[in-house]
């Protein structure tokens, strides 16, 4: 579908609208009956219709959608994972991850493992003294973290 948007520019966009009811487990908050997590039931239901679609790209049109019929508070955290284990199984049983392609766009791509690092457990640790400085005062988290680096 093109359409225009307000700088005259063409823009293409996947409107991509599901039209069924979805049909998940009753919720209490931001758990679902069965445990999983809404947040998962969303991105479950967002790799099923991707798949059933033949088509792993989905923008934040569709993500609104689904977090709205699944009852998710958040559409726009719903593609925010900070690690692998906050992937729903079916993702990772089926070896996707979510990338963000940028513009509210993004795709379920092969490959969980290369997007995600299990790190290394850490083997030698330092200790020492923290000394504040003048960049305390202003408590903000940039110039905490300058404050350490500068006086160590």
């Amino acid at each position: 579908m093109i359409t225009k948007n307000n700088s005259n520019k063409k823009k293409t966009t996947n409107k991509i609208s599901t039209k069924a009811k979805i049909s998940c487990p009753k919720k209490t908050s931001n758990k679902a009956v069965s445990g999983t997590s809404v947040k998962s039931l969303v991105i479950e239901e967002l790799f099923k219709i991707c798949r059933k679609r033949k088509n792993y790209s989905f923008d934040n049109n569709l993500v609104k959608e689904v977090s709205l019929q699944l009852g998710f508070g958040n559409p726009f955290d719903v593609t925010k994972l900070d690690n692998k284990s906050k992937l729903p199984q079916l993702l990772i049983d089926n070896d996707y991850a979510i990338i963000h392609l940028g513009s509210g766009n993004h795709m379920f791509v092969k490959g969980v493992n290369n997007f995600y690092h299990d790190f290394e457990p850490i083997t030698n640790t330092i200790q020492w003294k923290y000394r504040k400085s003048i960049l305390n005062q202003f408590d903000t988290s940039e110039s905490n973290i300058l404050s350490v680096a500068n006086n160590q």
